[in-house]
């Protein structure tokens, strides 16, 4: 323990350290050490320089990855945020971080979700190829039903009143967090259709058991649907069983989630589609822009179907 406690990464403040000041071979070593104290510690200064600095960190990637499976939730956490961070200036180096980080994505506790999601969204533009072998856990993150209750408290307790509203803020914190883990998800399984929509096309029967029209969760309904355009522009054979939750769809109060199921059933062009779109573009308590976007997609699926 002694020797543990006279490690030199111990020795720089979080808060206040900067690249030039610590060494590389220092931070190596922390960041492979067996005591939890140094190699936590060293994680947190990694991060904290890979903020300021990047491309100092660019050489440690390959431990902060390995450390993505370290036992310790302080450990994983800020080595995911420190890999965030060298997204930008190295891509390549973290490429082998994406298999851990889509695990992170459903681990608890909530921190280390919130930090897998930080390096999701730094790279999923800039290497979405890197999740195509992870489709299936994606769409399968996707699905989960992200309804939380903990109102009922620990097992055999009968919580007092004020108990009992902390359990239904908890309840209702944790379900939003859930929700917006699965907006995460959702946004990489679009990024994957763009550029590989055959693979993709394989979920769509799955990922439109979302689609709900009374459903609030407005950012996974507009990205599913978005996710059917993309694949659907590429080759709408390759689409099936989203014309009905589409159609459904379209009874929603959200503008742009009905809009990106308009465009969809643009692109798939079923005639079962025409009268409900000549509903929406018929409503006068829809907006103006979508109405006509419905009426110019009903006119276009129609020559279509006369052609």
């Amino acid at each position: 323990m002694s020797d543990s406690l006279s490690h030199g990464v111990l020795t720089h403040d979080i808060e206040s350290v900067s690249a030039d000041e610590v060494s590389a071979d220092v931070l190596r070593s922390g960041l492979e050490h067996e005591t939890n104290l140094v190699r936590t510690h060293a994680v947190r200064v990694a991060a904290a320089v890979a903020d300021d600095d990047p491309a100092t960190v660019i050489e440690h990637a390959p431990q902060l990855i390995a450390n993505l499976e370290h036992e310790r939730t302080n450990v994983k956490l800020h080595s995911a945020l420190a890999l965030a961070s060298l997204v930008d200036e190295a891509p390549e180096a973290v490429e082998d971080a994406v298999g851990p980080i889509v695990d992170l994505l459903d681990q608890d506790p909530p921190i280390l979700q919130l930090a897998a999601v930080q390096f999701v969204r730094e790279s999923i533009t800039t290497m979405p190829r890197a999740y195509r072998p992870h489709l299936q856990q994606l769409v399968d993150r996707t699905m989960e039903d992200p309804e939380v209750d903990f109102t009922e408290g620990r097992a055999g307790e009968t919580p007092s009143q004020e108990r009992a509203e902390f359990y239904q803020n908890v309840s209702e914190d944790e379900t939003k967090r859930q929700w917006a883990t699965r907006v995460v998800t959702a946004n990489m399984i679009a990024e994957l259709a763009l550029i590989e929509p055959a693979a993709v096309a394989d979920h769509i029967p799955t990922l439109v058991g979302v689609l709900d029209s009374e459903s609030d969760a407005v950012g996974v309904l507009t990205t599913v649907a978005n996710i059917v355009a993309s694949v659907a522009e590429h080759d709408p054979t390759l689409v099936d069983g989203a014309v009905d939750p589409l159609v459904e769809l379209l009874a929603h109060h959200d503008t742009p989630t009905v809009s990106t199921a308009v465009a969809a059933l643009g692109f798939l062009a079923p005639p079962a589609a025409i009268e409900p779109l000549r509903d929406v573009a018929a409503d006068e308590q829809r907006d103006e822009d979508l109405r006509e976007l419905a009426s110019e997609t009903a006119t276009f699926i129609e020559e279509q179907a006369d052609a």
